[in-house]
């Protein structure tokens, strides 16, 4: 394409130049036929000069009288004053297509300003195609890219091991945002696209329009060259019944001219000079004339051309969209199943809780922590080696560590050497914390009070349990009668 596109420039640019010499040519017609107008005005003033010497010398020889002269001729019709009216209609005639060519000439121009206009705009029409193949290329590559990320998490998914889900969601995202783009991308081509259509459209109208005007000269071209052979048939009509030893008279109207043979052949013969060079500079414009048309022809063809490119990048176009459409419709798919593969990763998850509630029924705090504890507090399944000795811990030390804060309770980490801890009383932890040695004894002398107390209490709490439900069966006993 970029080639083609090279080519066709260089062909525009070879149009170009020729449409500028041939505008310089029409200058110079122009030039010329002004010139020949103004000699064209002057031979037609020196002939009426010579008409009114002529008539001047007739009166002398009316008042001196013929002597040795011949038979004088009487022609009635005027044909000196008739070719110089067919001189002067084609002069007009001339000025005419001197003013078609000039239009000509305009539209030339105007046209030549509409192709470089096409070509900027195929410039850039080519540069929007090569970024919409290099984003449509980067989307194919990303297309690969999530397809083989699906393969992954198909394998992942049979083998049990899926991959992160947010990773998946980003790049879908992206996705979105990128199909986006191209769409917007989309509507801006194909705006250009219509326009450069219309563009087009009105191409064609001023051509056709130029292509009427370029009628109308040669139907003006061809009315000139009637009026011509109109004249050169006079011409030869009077030379043919011209007598050279016989004088010719003129009429107009009640006056009438006498003219001599020698004055009558040398105005003939002026005349014939003067319609060969008009007939002449007649071709010759008819032959710029053609030559303008041939050039326009020319434009015309590279303007169907230029149409034609058009259409074809349209189509290219239109393959990208394809393309895009392709992409966003694997996006889809690929949304599609991740939405699958999540809604049934969700599923699972929610069958596995649920069984593990049912395993676990213990309370919400202990759920951070899925080891198994001892009455002590202590794992009974770890991966860490576990101590040979471990001591037990009394139901004070329990108590403590249960009164005691989270902060200041702290797990004491033993060396992997040690194999058995130290047993402390609630009463030395407390005695610990204030620094005093003389309180841990009252510190035990008080837990053993405070003990028996709660083992007291604890025998009259049982005992009143077991009143009740002897009175509540007795009760229901009572009922039941």
């Amino acid at each position: 394409m970029e080639s083609e596109l090279i080519v066709k420039e260089r062909e525009t640019l070879e149009v170009l130049k020729e449409l500028e010499a041939t505008k310089k040519i029409v200058e110079d017609l122009k030039q010329k036929l002004q010139k020949e107008a103004f000699e064209v005005s002057a031979t037609r003033e020196a002939t009426r000069g010579d008409m009114n010497v002529t008539a001047a010398k007739e009166a002398v020889n009316e008042n001196v009288g013929p002597v040795g002269q011949g038979q004088n001729v009487q022609i009635s019709p005027p044909a000196p004053g008739l070719i110089l009216m067919e001189l002067e209609q084609a002069k007009l005639n001339l000025t005419r297509t001197t003013g078609e060519i000039a239009d000509i000439r305009a539209s030339v121009e105007y046209f030549n300003k509409k192709l470089e206009k096409e070509r900027t705009g195929l410039e850039k029409t080519r540069e929007r195609l090569a970024q919409n193949s290099s984003n449509i290329s980067a989307l194919e590559e990303e297309l690969n890219q999530t397809k083989l990320k699906l393969q992954v998490l198909k394998d992942a998914e049979a083998e049990g091991f899926p991959d992160n889900p947010l990773e998946n969601s980003k790049e879908l995202q992206e996705l979105c945002s990128e199909a986006e783009k191209f769409k917007k991308m989309r509507e801006v081509a194909t705006l250009e696209v219509s326009r450069t259509e219309f563009e087009i459209e009105q191409n064609k109208a001023m051509l056709k329009t130029a292509q009427v005007k370029l009628v109308a000269a040669r139907k003006m071209k061809e009315a000139a060259r009637a009026a011509e052979a109109v004249a050169l048939s006079d011409i030869i009509i009077l030379t043919k019944h011209g007598n050279p030893s016989s004088d010719f008279s003129l009429t107009r109207g009640d006056e009438s001219v006498t003219l001599s043979s020698e004055e009558y052949s040398t105005l003939t013969l002026t005349a014939c000079e003067a319609k060969e060079q008009c007939r002449k500079r007649v071709t010759d414009m008819m032959q710029l004339v053609e030559a303008a048309n041939a050039s326009k022809m020319d434009i015309l063809n590279q303007a169907e051309k230029a149409s034609e490119e058009l259409e074809t990048s349209k189509r290219v176009l239109e393959a990208a969209m394809s393309r895009v459409d392709d992409a966003n419709q694997g996006k889809l798919a690929v949304e599609e199943a991740l939405r699958k593969w999540r809604s049934e990763h969700s599923q699972k998850r929610r069958t596995v809780q649920s069984s593990t509630k049912f395993k676990n029924a213990c309370p919400s705090h202990f759920k951070r922590d899925s080891r198994i504890l001892d009455v002590n507090e202590v794992s009974m399944v770890s991966d860490e080696p576990t101590p040979v000795l471990k001591p037990t811990l009394s139901i004070g030390q329990i108590l403590s560590r249960k009164l005691l804060p989270p902060d200041e309770f702290e797990t004491p980490t033993l060396p992997e050497k040690s194999s058995v801890k130290r047993k402390m009383s609630l009463g030395q932890m407390l005695s610990k914390q204030s620094g005093d040695v003389s309180s841990l004894k009252k510190a035990e002398n008080s837990q053993k009070q405070t003990f028996g107390k709660r083992k007291k209490s604890g025998f009259a709490r049982f005992t009143l349990l077991l009143a009740k439900r002897s009175k509540r069966k007795k009760k229901a006993a009572v009922v039941k009668k």
